[in-house]
């Protein structure tokens, strides 16, 4: 089967298009990270159950007052909260800086006032809290700066054991860490998170350099404490935290995967029922946040626009628990690349060998094929692919390619009609170019002249010519004779062996077109004595014409691919009568009643009454030369 080229030429151009298109970095990762953004939230579940949110809500606001609480405070918090069991206690607020209500604050803003002295003998809330700490598995939570640290921040403890690669992991000049007599109480954990493209919170990070030392991110430090690890196991490109591995990535960081907002309830519980049954919290990873609108910290996510952040770092728990990992492999770049032409070369065969709509099925088929293979391996095995760029490539290559065999269709349509102008009206042939959907022209009722014509001694000529050279005659005759017609406006309806017959006045209107039609008479016979008259068409061409005027019925008759625009009427028969009458009174042209009456101003010569096969008694007009 030979290559059709345009389609093959429209389906690479478009395949290198949406190749180049694929290099842009930025367009290419935006739709990338929204498309997976999305299958994360469409198939978001519940929580596994080992994480329990403490919610400092409205409820505990107005209960213990405005955020921050004294430090105080939170010392009663945490101690009764310690006496739950959990497993892992982390407070996700940065509780940095000295006690609001500690003395050292209290002096210096009560410095000068009558009683001052009295404040530096308040009790400083640091101590109990710090002492609550060291009664249960703690974490505090540190925020990235980028002012250098006041003081010295504790490092992460790493154990290099095998080759890491390279890495760049979150940087910044310094960390906002708990106060110092506190961090030395818990491990620290950075609860900084980037928003990316829109602001939507997707990676927590593993690692973090604050300025020169590396501190753990607050679910890996969650994942530490749980497991009982007292460092963390570097090597092979992965961080090890006891039996949690994650690999590190080019960045040190993870992408999360959200659980369901409907769901969070059967993690959280608020703050005042844990402090009336610290029982709840036996056994369980606990993370502390603020969910209160007034005071809580709102990031979006991939499953919704509005998540508070301890939300957010407990699923960034649960998905490191999880063993799960979702992120994107070296070999990304290839395994799409080769996807994408491999399904480009399928969808550019099929659009090279098949319809037009087997063709673009193929197309969507292959389009949503490579979506979903993208997607099924992010979802069932963690690989971050692409279920965008390649996908657009194959649909760009398969649209293309269809568009460019559609053009060419309707290229050669156009050369078809320019071909068979000369054997149809131009009008309906305008008329069906403008309405392609017009399958078949409505019938109707209308005013037509009916010419009809037939070689004279046609069958007598032509029985010892040649097929070849009585085709060429017929050629030069019936181009000759449709010149005329479509000159004088009219329309060949059909041609029949040696004979044609033409209408005026259909389908569209045609003023004056009995004269027209007359006048085409007269032109046709001249043109066919001259025709004759060349000794190249064998004495071929003189031409017998019946004419006349009247009401008819228009429109196509037939179906599917054998449509026929034609006239029914009696004007039409009488016209064909007339034609074979031309023989028995020996002239060119014989005009029916109907066309005299329209033209009583030529001088019509009447040959009488003639009897006529379904008509009888017809009178009968010929026209001046």
């Amino acid at each position: 089967m030979p290559i059709d080229p345009a389609p093959l030429r429209w389906g690479l151009t478009g395949l290198a298009l949406a190749g180049a298109l694929a290099l842009l970095p930025q367009p290419r990762e935006t739709l990338r990270e929204a498309a997976l953004d999305e299958a994360l939230a469409l198939t978001a579940s519940a929580p596994a159950g080992e994480v329990l949110v403490v919610a400092i809500d409205s409820e505990a606001i107005a209960r213990f007052g405005p955020w921050p609480w004294p430090r105080a405070r939170m010392a009663q918090v945490v101690a009764r909260l310690a006496e739950g069991g959990p497993a892992v206690l982390a407070v996700e607020p940065v509780l940095s800086g000295p006690d609001r209500a500690g003395p050292d604050h209290l002096a210096r803003a009560l410095a000068g006032l009558p009683g001052e002295a009295g404040a530096s003998r308040l009790p400083d809330g640091n101590i109990p809290l710090s002492q609550a700490l060291a009664e249960v598995p703690a974490i505090l939570g540190a925020s990235l700066s980028d002012l250098p640290s006041p003081s010295p921040v504790p490092a992460a403890v790493l154990l290099v054991s095998g080759p890491v690669g390279p890495v760049d992991p979150w940087r910044a000049a310094g960390l906002e860490a708990p106060f110092p007599v506190l961090a030395d109480r818990a491990t620290l954990g950075v609860v900084s998170l980037k928003g990316e493209q829109g602001g939507i919170v997707r990676r927590a990070p593993l690692l973090v350099m604050a300025g020169d030392t590396a501190v753990a991110g607050f679910a890996l430090a969650a994942a530490q404490i749980r497991q009982g690890a007292t460092a963390l196991r570097l090597g092979d490109g992965a961080l090890a935290a006891g039996e949690v591995r994650m690999p590190l990535g080019p960045t040190a960081d993870f992408r999360i995967r959200p659980t369901d907002p409907a769901t969070w309830p059967q993690r959280s519980l608020p703050l005042g029922a844990v402090l009336d049954d610290p029982a709840l919290l036996q056994g369980k990873t606990v993370l502390v946040g603020l969910t209160a609108p007034e005071f809580a910290l709102f990031r979006p996510t991939a499953a919704t626009p509005v998540a508070p952040s301890v939300q957010v770092q407990a699923d960034a728990v649960e998905t490191l628990a999880s063993g799960q990992p979702l992120l994107r492999p070296a070999w990304a770049g290839l395994a799409e690349a080769g996807l994408a032409l491999t399904l480009a070369a399928a969808v550019l065969t099929a659009a090279l060998t098949l319809p037009m709509a087997p063709a673009l099925l193929a197309t969507l088929a292959a389009t949503f094929a490579a979506s979903t293979l993208a997607l099924s391996l992010f979802l069932l095995r963690g690989f971050a692919l692409d279920p965008v760029a390649p996908a657009l490539t194959v649909l760009v290559t398969g649209l293309a390619a269809i568009a460019g065999g559609i053009i060419q269709a309707r290229r050669r349509a156009a050369r078809l009609r320019e071909r068979f102008e000369r054997h149809l009206a131009p009008a309906v042939v305008a008329r069906l170019a403008a309405a392609p959907g017009l399958v078949r022209l409505p019938g109707e009722l209308r005013e037509v002249t009916a010419l009809f014509t037939d070689l004279e001694g046609f069958t007598a000529k032509t029985a010892a010519l040649p097929p070849d050279r009585l085709i060429a005659i017929l050629d030069r005759y019936f181009d000759g004779l449709s010149t005329l017609v479509h000159r004088h406006g009219g329309m060949i309806d059909k041609y029949v062996g040696d004979a044609a017959h033409v209408l005026f006045n259909a389908p569209l209107d045609l003023p004056g077109h009995p004269q027209k039609a007359l006048d085409c008479a007269r032109a046709i016979s001249a043109f066919g004595t001259a025709f004759a008259a060349d000794p190249q068409n064998a004495g071929l061409g003189r031409t017998r014409i019946g004419i006349e005027t009247g009401p008819a019925v228009v429109g196509d008759v037939g179906q599917g691919q054998k449509l026929d625009y034609t006239a029914h009427g009696p004007a039409i028969n009488l016209a064909a009568r007339l034609e074979q009458a031309c023989k028995d009174l020996d002239r060119p042209i014989l005009a029916g009643p109907g066309l005299c009456a329209a033209l009583p101003s030529e001088p019509w010569e009447n040959l009488g009454q003639l009897p006529l096969k379904g008509f009888g008694p017809v009178a009968i007009h010929a026209p001046a030369p």
